[in-house]
């Protein structure tokens, strides 16, 4: 029978590996929340720099197709800057992936799959 410091250091222990994965994943969360944000803060940008470039398009009265073409060529440039943005968020998706089920992996779940085999 364990005297009452034994099954005090035993409970101890067993609440820190139980708090273990929750840990894990608030650091992924906030792995997660700053990228995504700084991806955000990027693609804003683009945002911004698109309006400022259409609002700066001088509209020429004497040849508007002049004027047209000018548009057209930015938000090309623009859809293509948004179609670049969207991979760098697949490829953002896949990576947190990879971290999440990284840090889901813990101390005791590896024992376990060790005893098993």
């Amino acid at each position: 029978m364990k005297n009452v410091n034994e099954q005090f250091a035993e409970l101890q222990k067993k609440t820190l590996e139980s708090l273990e994965p929750m840990q894990n994943m608030t650091a992924v969360a906030a792995e997660a929340f700053e990228r995504i944000a700084r991806k955000n803060y990027d693609l804003m940008g683009d945002m911004v720099d698109y309006a400022v470039t259409q609002v700066k398009t001088p509209v020429n009265t004497a040849n508007p197709q002049e004027t047209y073409e000018q548009c057209m060529a930015d938000t090309k440039a623009f859809a293509e800057k948004v179609n670049a943005r969207a991979s760098e968020y697949v490829e953002l998706a896949n990576e947190l992936g990879e971290l999440a089920k990284s840090k889901v992996v813990t101390p005791a779940v590896k024992e376990k799959e060790a005893e098993a085999a």
